[in-house]
């Protein structure tokens, strides 16, 4: 599995596609708030994965589903955005399907793209900043009505 974060095209993790249980878990170099994992397969003459789900975790002990996704049939590198971004340290793919006929299924290369601790704090700042300014641009703009009785009063 080493060869999935070389980035060397010739060399990938291959297993018999017909072995029941076909895992594999990374080890993140930090936690990451992961967005999005890229995986590519450049081997010719083998099966490639189509089905596939991914679970995360801090610990290698609770795995939270991060979902359930499908790559298309052929060579080169698939994205997959996750639906709703989530902190990991470490990332588990069971591999559920498979396109092609080949005896092996192959992996050449494994992305996973996201953020870390501070880069995930300085999104979120932003964002709610973001935010005052929307609400704030509102309540300038477009007063508020509101009924007391049978009295409206505008602000």
């Amino acid at each position: 599995t080493s060869n999935l974060i070389t980035g060397d095209r010739d060399k990938y993790a291959f297993v018999p596609c017909n072995q029941e249980k076909k895992n594999l878990v990374l080890s993140l170099s930090e936690d990451i708030l992961v967005k999005e994992i890229k995986l590519a397969n450049y081997e010719r003459f083998s099966s490639t994965i189509k089905d596939f789900q991914v679970k995360g975790s801090h610990t290698l002990g609770k795995w939270v589903d991060l979902g359930t996704y499908t790559a298309n049939p052929g060579n080169g590198e698939q994205t997959f955005a996750l639906k709703s971004p989530t902190w990991a340290r470490y990332l588990k793919f069971k591999f559920l399907t498979h396109h092609g006929v080949e005896w092996f299924c192959t992996l050449s290369q494994s992305n996973v793209h996201g953020s870390n601790m501070v880069q995930g704090f300085h999104e979120q700042w932003e964002s709610i900043e973001e935010e005052k300014s929307e609400e704030e641009h509102i309540s300038e703009n477009y007063p508020t009505t509101e009924r007391r009785g049978n009295v409206f009063t505008t602000s």
